[in-house]
């Protein structure tokens, strides 16, 4: 990496939010479309849903510097970047990138991208910038900066969807097929870790000898 990247990428780090939108619903995403939403939740909505495609819930309002920032991510048009994206900030890292950077739960960042449409299984060696707008690399950079870590890991189980399945006994064809029936989030396959209430919703229904 040159030393101009660095610096910019320094530069995005060190990039400080404005408050937040805390706003949002418990409308489910439409798996089959895109979502242009850029709603991040706190770590007591995560438990209710992710994010949501509904545009009230969208900020319409940023800062000169904010709207500069996300242009240089790639600006709001995921199939028209902006002219003025520039290599070397957050869009131009990968998932595995970021989540060793900044210490950011992988499983927390490839659960946003499926609610923002991001369909799965999820590359985490695929640049941010290549999946999603700029504006919603602004949003992954925004959540950075505001949530907690240790409360992000806290809502995800200890084990994959396969090794939770061994652990209880439970098929893991039959774990995959409850978990696309409640419509969880699968970015990584049956590799991926489950949010600890959706865990718990697979063991009462089928380790019921188990729980």
């Amino acid at each position: 990496m040159s030393d101009m990247e660095r610096a910019k990428r320094r530069r995005a780090s060190s990039w400080k939010p404005a408050a937040a939108d805390p706003s949002s619903t418990n409308t489910p995403p439409t798996p089959a479309a895109r979502s242009s939403s850029t709603t991040v939740p706190t770590e007591d909505e995560i438990t209710e849903t992710l994010l949501t495609n509904n545009n009230n819930n969208k900020r319409l309002v940023y800062t000169a510097d904010e709207e500069e920032l996300i242009q240089t991510l790639g600006g709001k048009d995921l199939h028209n970047p902006s002219s003025k994206r520039e290599p070397g900030f957050l869009g131009d890292c990968t998932l595995k990138e970021i989540a060793f950077d900044y210490q950011i739960p992988i499983c927390y960042l490839a659960d946003v991208l499926c609610g923002w449409g991001v369909p799965p299984p999820i590359d985490p060696d695929v640049l941010l910038g290549d999946m999603v707008t700029g504006e919603q690399a602004f949003v992954v950079l925004e959540a950075i900066h505001t949530l907690d870590v240790g409360a992000l890991n806290d809502r995800y189980a200890g084990y994959d969807l396969m090794n939770l399945c061994g652990e209880y006994g439970v098929d893991v064809i039959d774990g995959f097929e409850l978990a696309v029936e409640e419509g969880w989030n699968l970015p990584f396959g049956v590799r991926t870790f489950l949010r600890v209430e959706q865990e718990d919703e697979l063991i009462r229904i089928l380790a019921k000898d188990s729980y």
